[in-house]
């Protein structure tokens, strides 16, 4: 009578191993994972941006010169880095100072020298604030999606309160900025 329950509990004993033991061979194959996670933030700074407009702008559309400099100094997550990026922009105008017209390309250099080339495909303008979304195509976090957050906190100019009706221009906008990468 007692062969019967050592047969049981021999049985269940072995099966018991044999589940940790196929358990523990699917853990040590190797899987085929991403080098990184989908929908991983990469880097979350916030830091500024400084534009110069050349010529100044008007309220008369014209062909502008915009250099930048961003600077995203207080990580999250990531390292901080800095950029500095000069376009052309047609038409543009002091109605809409933070709105690129074209596609860009900015390459960030993070503090470890390595370097980022984001493709800045787009932009929405919200008055004062811009919304930049893009795609990392270079670099550390290629493939990344991107997006930018900017504020114009600061115009400078001759009367720049009065550029929008002809009495004044804008040389230049400064502020915060936000920079997201995620991965895709």
């Amino acid at each position: 009578m007692n062969a019967v329950p050592s047969r049981v509990v021999f049985s269940r004993l072995a099966a018991a191993a044999g589940a940790v033991a196929l358990a523990g061979g699917l853990l040590l194959v190797p899987a085929s994972a991403p080098a990184r996670a989908q929908g991983v933030v990469d880097v979350q700074c916030t830091g500024t941006f400084t534009d110069e407009f050349t010529p100044a702008l008007t309220n008369q559309p014209q062909n502008v010169t915009i250099a930048t400099q961003n600077s995203y100094a207080t990580c999250v997550t990531g390292l901080p880095g800095s950029s500095s990026v000069t376009n052309s922009e047609p038409g543009e105008t002091c109605l809409n100072v933070l709105h690129t017209l074209t596609p860009f390309d900015e390459t960030i250099t993070w503090s470890d020298q390595t370097t980022s080339t984001v493709h800045w495909a787009s932009v929405e303008d919200t008055g004062g604030a811009a919304t930049f979304t893009g795609t990392v195509t270079a670099g550390r976090y290629l493939g990344d999606a991107a997006v930018k957050a900017t504020e114009a906190a600061d115009i400078t100019g001759t009367n720049p309160e009065l550029c929008p009706v002809g009495g004044g221009t804008i040389t230049g906008a400064s502020g915060p900025a936000d920079l997201t990468l995620t991965s895709v």
